[in-house]
């Protein structure tokens, strides 16, 4: 892991799980690696979290009380991470970096599910043809 790599609090669907997160990416890496993220990829995450790059740690700690506000709902209450992100689908997944928001810009012209749908498609009819 490289020293400069920064880590982010991950908020998996609304506090499904929660995750450290350590991309093995600098701020400026991170920020553009989210901005060129393509929505076959966010699918692809959304079903598998663990192919994120870098390494995930469950965050099981659930502190109550504190002053902080959670972003969403299954956030820490003790603290409010700098480095954050919610990952949902392409239409409700974002990045904070301090108080800045970076929102997940879907691309596809149809509705994610069925970009998924023809995403696993493809990879089974490539698969039976090999």
């Amino acid at each position: 892991m490289r020293k400069n790599t920064i880590e982010v609090f991950l908020n998996e669907e609304y506090g499904y799980k929660t995750w450290i997160w350590r991309p093995n990416m600098n701020e400026e890496e991170f920020v553009s690696w989210w901005q060129n993220l393509t929505d076959s990829d966010i699918i692809k995450y959304f079903f598998n979290i663990k192919a994120l790059p870098g390494t995930l740690k469950e965050y099981s700690e659930r502190s109550p009380g504190g002053s902080a506000v959670g972003r969403e709902y299954g956030d820490p209450k003790s603290h409010r991470p700098y480095y954050y992100c919610h990952f949902h689908d392409v239409n409700d997944s974002y990045i904070c970096v301090g108080n800045e928001s970076i929102r997940f810009i879907s691309r596809a012209k149809y509705d994610w599910k069925e970009h998924w749908f023809d995403y696993t498609s493809k990879r089974q009819k490539s698969k039976i043809i090999q």
